[in-house]
């Protein structure tokens, strides 16, 4: 079903509602969160050598303990979000977000319990699966953002999409009609770039080429338009006093309408991603669980 008008209006207004402090976590939080867990990776790395940390007592084992209760907890955001007798333990979105920081937190931790030093093979195994879980994390939010509202958000479709291209306006603005041409080649542009993606390669490149071609193409109408309107305000005094508006509305009315053909272009590739990354991080997911165990049983049992 496309998404009334109303709809967007109705979600822009709640976002306008929310607090400061809100906006800016919601803009920054993750970039913050990311930038100071590889400060927390600089630091435990370059005081490696001058600190008194042993995996086996002490802070260093303690440290230990935290990020296996960490990589645990992990496991309650997909009991959550598929056994519906465990709503009481709160919201999925919660279990959500405490998943991903969690999925942080544990293998930094995991770093300091080692002192960035490698083990035996079984810890060393439990260590590189907390990291690659973590990496592949980071991508999967990417991947989350780019088909979904938001980061906490439901799942965004192609209809709504396509509806949020039609709400930019077909007629360009007034410099439309003063540069026919404008529309003509917008109609080009989209007709070439919505195309869905014929495989994981061109799936991966397709984001990347589009960047380019909608840059590109931007700075191709607008140079164009300048130089028609140039020529008609030759001809039209009604032009030569508005010329400098009409440029401007005509610049609003492109980048809107390139960045929202972009993210429909885009869409089909991101969602075929988001699907393969699934896929794979599921696996490393319960790898790291079982490691994780594994190396807490070896451990203990020959200590």
């Amino acid at each position: 079903m496309v998404a009334r008008t109303s709809d967007f209006s109705g979600a822009a207004a709640r976002g306008a509602e929310k607090p400061l402090w809100r906006k800016f976590y919601d803009r920054f939080g993750a970039f913050l969160g990311l930038l100071l867990a590889a400060s927390a990776i600089y630091i435990g790395w370059q005081g490696r050598d001058t600190r008194n940390l042993s995996a086996e007592d002490g802070l260093g084992y303690a440290l230990g303990i935290l990020s296996v209760l960490c990589i645990l907890t992990l496991l309650v955001y997909p009991l959550r979000k598929r056994i519906r007798l465990l709503r009481f333990i709160g919201p999925v979105r919660n279990w959500f977000r405490t998943h991903m920081i969690l999925g942080i937190v544990g293998p930094l931790l995991a770093m300091y319990h080692c002192n960035f030093q490698l083990g035996s093979f079984n810890s060393r195994v439990a260590l590189f699966s907390a990291l690659i879980v973590a990496g592949s994390g980071i991508v999967g939010r990417f991947l989350y953002t780019k088909i979904h509202r938001g980061l906490y958000g439901r799942k965004t479709n192609l209809k709504e999409l396509l509806a949020e291209v039609k709400l930019t306006g077909p007629e360009g603005g007034q410099a439309a009609t003063y540069v026919p041409e404008l529309m003509k080649r917008i109609k080009a542009f989209d007709h070439d770039v919505l195309k869905p993606p014929t495989g994981i390669l061109d799936s991966v490149i397709l984001p990347i080429r589009l960047n380019v071609q909608t840059r590109t193409k931007y700075h191709e109408l607008m140079w164009m338009t300048r130089r028609r309107l140039i020529a008609e305000r030759v001809k039209s005094p009604l032009v030569a006093e508005h010329q400098k508006g009409l440029e401007r509305a005509t610049r609003k009315y492109v980048r809107n309408h390139l960045q929202h053909v972009r993210r429909v272009a885009e869409f089909s590739a991101y969602e075929r991603l988001f699907a393969l990354w699934h896929k794979v991080h599921l696996p490393f997911f319960f790898l790291l669980v079982v490691t994780t165990l594994i190396h807490v049983f070896v451990v203990h049992f020959y200590r």
